[in-house]
């Protein structure tokens, strides 16, 4: 097995050095090349190819923005990272569009090996050749807002604050006032008004919160007429049913909370990869819709036809890259294509993402997504499915237009073939 290879560049030799000591349990599994400067780490891209490449932001000469500029231009494959504590994070959001994830110094080994970890298995497990050519053609996916990075920052404390997650968030009057409105709305399914930021994330979980912001700075940073006829607001409130259906189901298995906070933060983010192919482009997404308007079909199999790739594996790979957990990515990556050797959150998706599109019908040409009984036949079975939709039923009467209380609902999700 090849290793994965790592280029590491900071000026300063002590930082070098702690990240040779850091990182020397993973000299069996990573190939890690370390250098002082922009210029050297330019050579050594020449001379190899790298899977990560990890570099300081403020060093004399050519800095490190640069130098992670001509890497996106040059090796546009390469997972990009910025390890920085020396400039002002909000500065590096506006002015550097080339870095995939950004790490505060100081940072832990074991935080430092998790992110790296995280996204690569973006990159192994979800990213084929046709999703690679596909991203080159991007000019700069979308950087992590400020607020979330502050809030991760903040978790990685050994006694992390609300306090200060809700000041955080409380400083962006427009963020706070959308996360507010998304949380008392019939979306979520929480059975009080919330009227506070302490009392939002005490109710829904950090991890929730970090999710939302996610979404909310992914829905509200695209440009809403890019495709006309597309409603982003339906693909938004599709995604917030879908989350709380993925809650439900995880909650009536009485499943670890753990998981119930993961299958919520997946089924939030499950569609986030519509937006990037909607955004970057725009005409082929529209053949997307016309041929599925025209002939029918799941969105997912015309975008492979299209694209060569689908909005699941697209998001699951952004998703990767900004760090969030292997269980949440790989929900993401594989809602449409659930394997028997899958885990628990990705079915769980998968069945949300289902239930959703058979009780919220938006037109008599809708196209349903059906899930196929062979592929987990202990998951989807018909009477633990009969269970899902009953709690799922008395547990959320608010939703409009959700009726998940026909009989002959089971027969339409289930794909007996």
């Amino acid at each position: 097995m090849n290793k994965i290879r790592l280029l590491f560049v900071d000026d300063e030799t002590n930082v070098l050095a702690a990240l040779r000591r850091m990182l020397r349990n993973k000299s069996d599994h990573w190939d890690m090349v370390l250098v002082n400067s922009s210029q050297a780490a330019l050579e050594a891209l020449e001379k190899a190819r790298f899977d990560v490449i990890v570099s300081d932001i403020k060093m004399p000469g050519m800095d490190g923005a640069e130098l992670l500029t001509r890497v996106k231009d040059a090796y546009p494959g390469t997972i990009r990272i910025a390890l920085s504590g020396q400039v002002d994070l909000n500065e590096v959001i506006r002015s550097i569009r080339s870095v995939h994830q950004y790490i505060s110094k100081p940072c832990t080994a074991e935080a430092l090996v998790a992110r790296i970890e995280g996204a690569l298995l973006s990159k192994e497990v979800l990213t084929d050749p046709e999703m690679l050519k596909l991203v080159t053609e991007i000019d700069a996916l979308p950087v992590i807002p400020k607020v979330f990075q502050e809030i991760r920052d903040e978790l990685a404390k050994p006694e992390p604050s609300i306090e200060r997650i809700a000041d955080s968030i409380t400083q962006d009057v427009g963020l706070m006032a959308k996360i507010l409105k998304l949380v008392n709305s019939p979306f979520f399914g929480l059975p009080t008004h919330i009227d506070s930021m302490h009392k939002a994330i005490t109710m829904l979980g950090l991890e929730t919160i970090k999710a939302l912001i996610l979404s909310t700075h992914l829905f509200t940073s695209y440009d809403g007429h890019a495709l006309t006829g597309l409603k982003l607001n339906m693909l938004w409130e599709h995604c917030f049913r879908v989350a709380n259906i993925a809650r439900l189901i995880a909650e009536c298995d009485k499943a670890d909370k753990n998981v119930i906070v993961s299958c919520r933060m997946a089924g939030l983010l499950h569609d986030v990869g519509k937006l990037i192919l909607i955004n970057y482009f725009p005409e082929r997404y529209g053949q997307v819709l016309k041929s599925v308007r025209e002939n029918g079909g799941p969105v997912y199999r015309v975008e492979r036809e299209v694209f060569g790739t689908s909005h699941a594996e697209m998001g699951a790979y952004l998703m990767g890259l900004w760090g969030m957990s292997h269980e949440v990515v790989h929900a993401i990556g594989y809602h449409h294509d659930h394997r028997p050797s899958d885990e628990y959150i990705p079915n769980v998706v998968t069945a949300a993402n289902s239930i959703d599109h058979h009780c919220v019908i938006f037109h008599k040409d809708y196209s349903r997504i059906r899930i196929r009984e062979d592929i987990a036949p202990r998951l989807f079975e018909e009477t633990r499915l009969h269970t899902w939709l009953d709690y799922i039923s008395d547990h959320w009467r608010d939703i409009d237009d959700f009726n998940c209380a026909d009989e002959n609902l089971l027969d339409d999700i289930l794909d007996r073939g």
